[in-house]
């Protein structure tokens, strides 16, 4: 009887612990039916990005419906694609913040709880090792299955992690392809303070067909560029494309300079370059389209800048004007958008 005793007060105390391991698991993992804090901030990120998800889709279904071409929704000409396109952009964008977040909180749920569980079989061994005397009882048994259902609860909580990995991933790749497009914060925060200077300019008239422009002129196109770049009724363009211009000079009938630039753009068709011309006869070529430039035969080389504006649907308008003529004007309009490479400052900054 006193073995018998002893035995019983064993497999008591065994009971015991596998109960209390139990109790942790289903406290602090995923089955528990009285939710964590992690749970309900998971189920909270869910909703909202359920939510974002369904009102993408809606954008998605707009924008097949008013938009019939093959170029990008960012460059449509019709200002209401392009609303909708920036909109669906602002939806991606916080759809993949929710989305990282929901998957950083799994990760770290699937760790907590892959834990749990190695130290709860570590337990169970070093605690209920079933032996001739004392063979594996039902308690046993319910750790195993219960342990089971946590680990197919954590192979669907890492099925949803790489779901999510794949929405993510895909929302990237489409966040960038509008990168391209969209200007960024900074440089819309740019375009406006160069809208402000420019409207503060008086009026210098000048025609869109002159190439050759003066330091007034000058001041004047960089500040008709500023409107355009705040004007919502111009498309926007890809930012990743540069044409590539040609320039040769010749002076008295001689070739003497052949250069291939790159323009950079800055928004909205709009492209920009410093380069550095000799006297003579300059001809600029980008594609089908050329400009000429004369210099004085007896003048030394200069640094310019070559503007050019190529509207969807319309004329080139190419504009070239000497860095230091822009300088000596009184007030020059040195907009907040030019490429910090041109270095173009004023005597004062």
């Amino acid at each position: 009887m006193p073995h018998s005793t002893e035995k019983i007060t064993k497999t008591t105390c065994r009971r015991s612990v596998l109960l209390v391991i139990l109790c942790a698991l289903f406290t602090c993992g995923p089955v528990n039916a009285k939710p964590t804090e992690t749970v309900r901030a998971l189920q909270l990120l869910t909703d909202q990005r359920l939510m974002l998800t369904a009102e993408l889709d809606q954008f998605r279904e707009t924008l097949e419906m008013v938009h019939h071409d093959d170029t990008p929704p960012e460059q449509s000409p019709n200002s209401a694609v392009r609303t909708l396109a920036i909109g669906a952009v602002d939806i991606k964008q916080r759809l993949i913040e929710i989305t990282e977040q929901e998957v950083v909180l799994l990760q770290q749920q699937i760790i907590t709880t892959k834990n749990k569980i190695r130290d709860a079989q570590a337990l169970s061994v070093t605690s209920a090792s079933p032996s001739a005397d004392n063979p594996a009882d039902d308690t046993t048994e319910i750790s195993a299955a219960s342990l089971d259902e946590i680990g197919h609860t954590l192979e669907q909580e890492a099925d949803n992690v790489d779901r999510l990995h794949k929405l993510l991933e895909n929302y990237y790749l489409e966040l960038e392809e509008s990168s391209r497009i969209l200007p960024t914060d900074e440089e819309l925060a740019q375009r406006e303070v160069a809208q402000r200077d420019a409207e503060s300019l008086s009026k210098i008239p000048f025609s869109v067909d002159k190439v050759r422009l003066s330091g007034s002129e000058a001041s004047k196109a960089l500040a008709h560029i500023s409107q355009r770049l705040v004007d919502p009724r111009i498309p926007e363009s890809r930012r990743d494309i540069a044409p590539i211009c040609t320039i040769k000079t010749r002076l008295l009938n001689t070739l003497v300079s052949v250069e291939n630039r790159s323009l950079k753009p800055v928004g909205k068709n709009h492209f920009i370059s410093k380069v550095r011309l000799q006297p003579g006869e300059t001809t600029i070529s980008i594609l089908s389209d050329q400009w000429n430039v004369s210099l004085p035969e007896h003048a030394s080389a200069r640094d310019f800048i070559i503007t050019l504006y190529r509207p969807v649907d319309g004329t080139p308008e190419l504009h070239v004007f000497a860095v230091d003529d822009l300088l000596t004007e009184d007030k020059p309009h040195i907009p907040a958008w030019l490429p910090k490479e041109l270095d173009i400052k004023t005597q004062a900054g």
